[in-house]
């Protein structure tokens, strides 16, 4: 390891609260400049196909012909902006990675950091990719297999150290953007393209047939599950909370929920009084009612599925 990456990974370890607020500001601004440019990528595209014939564009009013220029030329200096600096913060996520996953994978950053890499990924390989083509994309600083590149990175890292299972856990997790398709698709082209090894596309293979299994096993869960008692889900996102913590307020909230609020906003979001990890409290009574309900749900299902 270059001594720039040896200075950066001791730092990660020495301070990693900084750290971990650090990549939680860089998965923020990554996905904001994404996000925008994803929006403005079909304004352009549109425009290119309204000024394609030039005698139909020519016979449009010249003060609506001037607007939709003024519209155009703020979009494109705009979407210039935003992809240069979109490209420098997914690149910094994948240099970080490499070789400092374990703060990704932590229990407070790594849904967010799974749903970031799911949405982009639906984008970049799934079925709407087609419309976030334009013309003279060098001209934006457009280039989709870079970046679809250097996602798949950010992927084979976080997988690499995912020992526990965790973020294919998250991946799956993630209702709004993870498709099997998509992760299929994503390999296809990553060979069609030549943009990995055959090595690197196999253990991407690998994650999606992880991923895959993953998801037919919560799916399970879910079915055996049934429907939460209100008093055992986390206040904030209404799902099942694992480890639950109890706050000055007396609110009692799933940790990793509680403490991804705090990399933002160091307040107890039920009352704005200030609030650190430090306050947070175990609460291990609800803890253990809600491990027995689950233990109780589980042996239920397997009982029914023997009889049947």
């Amino acid at each position: 390891v270059e001594p720039p990456r040896r200075a950066w990974a001791a730092m990660a370890v020495a301070d990693e609260p900084f750290y971990t607020r650090f990549l939680n500001m860089l998965i923020n601004d990554a996905i904001y400049l994404l996000d925008e440019s994803i929006k403005k990528l079909p304004e352009v595209r549109e425009y290119d196909a309204e000024t394609a014939d030039q005698e139909v564009w020519l016979a449009r009013p010249a003060r609506e012909r001037s607007e939709r220029e003024a519209a155009y030329r703020q979009s494109e200096r705009a979407l210039r902006s935003d992809l240069m600096l979109a490209n420098v913060h997914v690149r910094m996520m994948g240099y970080t990675s490499r070789d400092i996953a374990a703060p990704f994978l932590l229990p407070e950053m790594v849904e967010r950091v799974a749903a970031m890499l799911n949405y982009f990924l639906l984008f970049l390989a799934g079925p709407k990719r087609r419309e976030l083509k334009v013309k003279d994309p060098e001209k934006y600083g457009w280039n989709p297999r870079e970046l679809l590149g250097m996602i798949a990175d950010v992927y084979l890292h976080l997988y690499a150290a995912d020992h526990a299972g965790a973020f294919v856990a998250a991946i799956v997790a993630d209702g709004r953007s993870y498709r099997d398709e998509v992760f299929v698709e994503t390999a296809t082209v990553l060979r069609a393209l030549g943009l990995k090894s055959e090595h690197q596309i196999g253990r991407f293979e690998e994650l999606a047939e992880r991923a895959r299994l993953c998801a037919a096993a919560a799916e399970e869960e879910e079915a055996d599950l049934g429907e939460v008692p209100d008093d055992f889900l986390d206040p904030i996102l209404s799902t099942l909370m694992r480890d639950p913590v109890k706050l000055p307020s007396g609110v009692s909230v799933d940790r990793a929920i509680i403490t991804r609020h705090l990399l933002g906003a160091q307040t107890d979001p039920f009352n704005r009084q200030p609030l650190s990890v430090e306050d947070l409290v175990d609460d291990t009574e609800l803890k253990g009612r809600i491990e027995a309900w689950v233990a109780e749900r589980h042996t239920a299902a397997s009982d029914a599925r023997m009889e049947q």
